[in-house]
């Protein structure tokens, strides 16, 4: 009973505070706005975002110099694959004969991507032994990124070859190198991810990353009321009630989740009717998503505000932490780079991400609940070391 008098304190002065009002309640449907304006172009929803063609170098060493428009002599079905329609959409090839001379167009900007393969690549490959190719990105990484996958695509089917080479011998030779000539017929295939036609639109993309994001700010709450009982000296007063710490402790953490759960619903109901923002039709996963998101707040705030010394510090390293694991996420924009997006994965904002864009799409229940269990699995580390820390550090002054 103490302890829900202390939260409903908590949210009676939360709720009268403009400030906070205007920043949990207000700044994030201005956020979702402009930034729903200002990127949609960069989503299929809004408007069809293109690629433009790339201009790749291939280095094949040990080879005069030819004119740019040379055919590539590599074998294992390159040439066939590099001149297939769909290919040729994507990549404008052309050769050279030295690394030097594809860095240097890299460089100055007549190139987009350079791609560097060994004189022994095909005699490697047929003999079973480790081939490599070095791929030089250029500057544009939406280009990179298309490359990339394109020659992966074909690098894989030179692997798939190479594993029939050595479980055959010789006689798998001749049929893997049918299944190569012919790449341009079978494996090129310009398709849509989504089949179903759904997608989601800039404003659902930032409606979600948002709402992520100031759940996690709601923590900050937290730890600020937790910091002031005792840069104010009134923690001595609240000791000497016939309250234990622990009820003050959790009746302020309890007090700032119900504002971090009014505020959930003024974002969704918000960008629903304002921006018809469609979160899906699985409103008990949305629910569960931002309580998961809440509790991970609520841990990180602890742990950082009871493990150190000053509250300027702790109200820093909050805001440091939520800044870079929305970043990392793509909270701020989708980020096409494979490392950013695998330190993504680290963090509470992809999850929690993730989780609500399929439900946005009107995924089947049973894929939304593999990324509310990896949730589930960070929040329970967080709620254990948050436990961990009030043991050895405790509230008190």
């Amino acid at each position: 009973m103490k302890l829900w008098t202390i939260a409903w304190f908590e949210l009676r002065m939360l709720t009268r505070t403009r400030a906070v009002l205007l920043n949990l309640f207000l700044l994030p449907m201005v956020l979702i706005f402009i930034l729903g304006n200002a990127l949609s172009s960069n989503f299929k929803g809004e408007a069809e975002a293109s690629v433009e063609q790339a201009r790749v170098m291939i280095v094949e060493p040990n080879t005069e110099r030819m004119p740019a428009k040379e055919e590539i002599k590599a074998g294992l079905g390159l040439r066939e694959f590099l001149n297939s329609p769909e290919i040729k959409q994507r990549m404008q090839v052309e050769k050279t004969a030295s690394r030097e001379e594809a860095v240097e167009a890299l460089t100055r900007g007549e190139a987009d991507f350079a791609v560097v393969i060994p004189p022994d690549f095909e005699e490697r490959v047929t003999a079973g032994k480790e081939a490599h190719w070095e791929l030089i990105p250029g500057k544009d990484s939406m280009k990179n990124y298309v490359v990339q996958m394109i020659f992966h695509a074909y690098l894989d089917e030179v692997n798939r070859m190479q594993a029939a080479i050595i479980a055959l011998g010789p006689r798998g030779i001749g049929e893997a190198m049918g299944t190569m000539n012919g790449l341009e017929e079978t494996y090129v295939e310009t398709a849509t991810l989504n089949e179903g036609g759904e997608t989601y639109s800039a404003f659902q993309y930032y409606a979600a990353a948002m709402l992520i994001m100031f759940l996690l700010y709601s923590g900050l709450s937290a730890s600020i009321s937790l910091s002031e009982e005792k840069r104010k000296k009134t923690l001595y007063r609240l000791n000497s009630m016939p309250v234990s710490t622990l009820e003050i402790f959790m009746g302020k953490i309890a007090g700032n989740s119900l504002v971090a759960y009014l505020q959930a619903a003024v974002i969704i109901c918000g960008t629903s009717w304002f921006y018809g923002v469609d979160w899906g039709s699985h409103l008990w996963l949305l629910i569960l998503t931002c309580l998961l998101v809440v509790i991970a707040s609520m841990m990180l705030s602890v742990i950082i505000t009871l493990l150190t010394q000053s509250p300027a510090v702790a109200r820093s390293a909050v805001v440091t932490v939520i800044v870079v694991m929305t970043f990392l996420s793509g909270g701020f924009q989708p980020l096409p780079m494979e490392i950013i997006q695998r330190m993504g994965e680290f963090t509470v904002n992809h999850w929690a991400l993730q989780a609500i864009l399929r439900l946005m799409l009107g995924a089947d229940p049973a894929e939304v609940m593999h990324y509310l269990m990896m949730l589930g699995l960070f929040c329970g580390l967080l709620l254990a070391a948050g436990i961990v820390s009030y043991r050895k550090v405790g509230y008190h002054e």
